[in-house]
Formats: structure tokens, sequence, C-alpha cells
């Protein structure tokens, strides 16, 4: 990874020339890395990865995503370089308050046939745990187990962004929601509709909410699977503590 960033400021120049971008700031993020750029006056975002991999399975997702106006359009790609240009978005917000029936109409926007060539489910699955187990070995079996079975379940299988959160999804003003950063895959629907159960005070409600676009039973499953990945979430599965 070292020898990775120590490259980012020559390759994000590269692309730049290339792109014919004026870079204006980084923007947070994770394991890419991100920039604020102009092209002839229009906001645009290069992103760059480390991994030519996730940059081909993003390229690949938001292509079949793109004749929806709720996911980020791709203006260049190239995925040996790991980098994609995508439209600049503004105004926009992440969606940490975004009514059920908002994201309801996310889902059925997003949620399509299943097609060639993503992950299934369970490698997202595994993935996900394994950052856990790097802090805690063997602590998260239980709530592994549980949330294999489900992914294997034999469910519709649709196309899943796989890292639904709110930072992933921007209120960006009379056009609505639009979805970034996807980490694509195939699956059971109600997966990528987890964070955003536990988004409002009760949780039950909140599911019972989303039932227009996942299962109800499944999403409540899968909420008890995964709520390891928050204290937050573990005291609204647990609220004594148990």
């Amino acid at each position: 990874m070292g020898s990775w960033v120590d490259g980012l400021p020559e390759r994000v120049e590269r692309l730049a020339r290339r792109w014919d971008l004026s870079v204006v700031r980084p923007l947070s993020g994770g394991t890419s890395h991100t920039v604020w750029c102009l092209r002839d006056g229009v906001p645009v975002v290069l992103k760059v990865t480390p991994d030519p991999v996730l940059a081909a399975g993003e390229l690949a997702a938001l292509r079949a995503w793109a004749p929806s106006r709720a996911v980020v359009a791709v203006l260049e790609a190239d995925t040996g370089e790991g980098a994609l240009l995508l439209e600049g978005l503004e105004p926009a917000e992440p969606a940490h308050a975004v009514s059920a029936e908002r994201v309801v109409a996310l889902l059925g926007e997003l949620h399509r046939p299943a097609p060639e060539g993503f992950p299934p489910l369970v490698d997202r699955v595994d993935g996900l745990f394994a950052l856990l187990r790097r802090r805690r070995p063997g602590y998260y079996d239980r709530a592994h187990a549980a949330a294999l079975a489900l992914a294997e379940d034999p469910v519709e299988p649709v196309l899943l962004h796989g890292d639904l959160h709110p930072d992933n999804v921007l209120d960006v003003g009379s056009r609505g929601l639009v979805v970034i950063d996807p980490r694509p895959c195939v699956g059971d629907p109600a997966f990528d509709a987890v964070d955003f159960a536990f988004a409002g005070d009760d949780l039950e409600a909140r599911v019972e909410g989303l039932a227009g676009a996942v299962d109800p039973e499944r999403l409540l499953a899968w909420c008890r699977a995964l709520s390891v990945f928050s204290p937050a979430w573990q005291r609204v599965i647990h609220p004594g503590g148990g």
C-alpha cells in the first residue's frame, strides 16, 4: 500500500492531463483516493483505487445501473489504472435522515435481476467478517455463520450495492437520492437495507416501513446477524445487554 500511496500524486497528475481536469481538492475516502476536479468548468470526481479488480467491479455495476438517475454517472474509466471519472454531485448531503419510503424507491431502482460476472453475497459476507476477525479472532463466529446461512438461502438474487449506508447515498436536491461507491455482488435484496433499518428509533417499525422493497422477516434476520458491526446496533438488538 505504501508504494501505491507514494505514487498517487504522479498518477493523479497523469490522469488529470489525460482527461483535461483541473484539480481542486482531495475528498475524504477509505480504500480509494478521490479528488474533486473541474472539467470545462463542470464539477467531476476522480477516483483512484489500488485494486483494479475493485475498480472494474464498481464500473460494471455503475454501467448496469446507468439508465437510472439514482446512481452516479461514469464519465471516463481506466480500470488498469484503477481510475474512474465520475460526475460531481452538488449540492449533496449524506442521507442520514431519509424516510423509509425514499429508501424503498431507491432499492427499487437498484435491485434488478442478477447479471453475470458479479461475486456472490457469500463472498461479501466473508470479506466483511474477515475485517472483524483481525480484532477479535473467533468472537464473531456465531454471527458470521448466521450471516452466511442467510446469504446461502435460495432467494431470488438481485444485483446488490453491497455497501449501502447513508454516507454512500447522497441527497442531491431535486434529483433525489443518488448512490456512490458500490461494492457490488448478487444475492438477497434484504442485505442492502440493513443500515437503513437501523436508521430509525424503532427497528421493527423501520423494518416494516422497508417491506415495500424487501422481505421484512429476512431483513430483521440480517439485522440480528450484522448487529456485531456496530455497538449501537447491538444495543438495539440486545437492549438489556444480553
